[in-house]
């Protein structure tokens, strides 16, 4: 960013500041950020534009619906995990395998927590370690909460963890539908050979999926009987702690 871009960026945030300490008017925002009348019009109208403010005719400038959303975001970004915990811990206690809890970026999942189960299996994750979307129970959870038309940007081409990674595209995007349509994510040996998962998206209190949490454990302990079995707990977890970030069901 050039020298005079980082300026207009710093001078739009100071806007944004002024406007969330309840300076409304035009003529006090330009007076209390130091800027010409029409340099503070011009950057109120771009933000504005990008839903950070909102005006009312002959009322002013207010915080607009897309800080509300970043609040949201940041609300449960930094206090998921600590909220988390309990749920995590409860999961790992009540199916006595390990637990992920994880948030989406770009293509891939980012472990932000982990209870390890009471079974001692030593797995590839890890907190801070990341892994693809595609080919996880946790990525299929959250890609799922998306818009469909965005399914296929966390597609791969020519991805293969293991043998039984999807490669296909529409396969791919029959298998995100049935996650959708049951709630839950599944990794049959996708991402590593020999480990099962089961995954459910948690959403925030605007009900956009921001994180997700799974159980993971070797195949022999995960088979179909014991998935229909363990998904309904899954799920239990990803909505008491949704409910944690303010998320209503009823």
């Amino acid at each position: 960013m050039t020298k005079r871009g980082a300026q207009t960026l710093l001078r739009g945030l100071g806007l944004l500041e002024t406007v969330a300490q309840g300076v409304h008017d035009l003529e006090s925002l330009s007076t209390q950020t130091n800027l010409a009348l029409s340099t503070a019009h011009r950057l109120l109208d771009a933000l504005v534009y990008a839903g950070y403010l909102r005006h009312e005719p002959r009322e002013g400038y207010y915080l607009g619906p897309k800080v509300i959303e970043l609040g949201f975001k940041a609300h449960g970004q930094l206090h998921l995990p600590s909220l988390a915990r309990p749920h995590l811990e409860w999961l790992s206690e009540a199916t006595q395998e390990s637990v992920h809890l994880a948030v989406l970026d770009g293509t891939d999942v980012v472990y932000i927590d982990k209870v390890s189960g009471s079974r001692g299996l030593q797995m590839a994750s890890s907190i801070g370690g990341r892994f693809p979307t595609q080919c996880t129970a946790l990525g299929k959870a959250l890609i799922s909460t998306r818009p469909k038309q965005e399914w296929l940007t966390h597609f791969v081409p020519g991805l293969r963890r293991t043998p039984h990674t999807i490669v296909d595209p529409d396969c791919f995007l029959e298998e995100i539908a049935r996650t959708a349509q049951r709630g839950c994510g599944l990794d049959l040996e996708e991402n590593e050979a020999g480990i099962r998962c089961i995954a459910a998206p948690i959403r925030d209190g605007s009900g956009q999926g921001v994180a997700a949490v799974s159980i993971s454990t070797a195949h022999i302990h995960l088979e179909e009987e014991r998935i229909e079995k363990l998904m309904p707990l899954v799920q239990e977890a990803a909505r008491r702690i949704s409910r944690e970030l303010g998320w209503s069901d009823a």
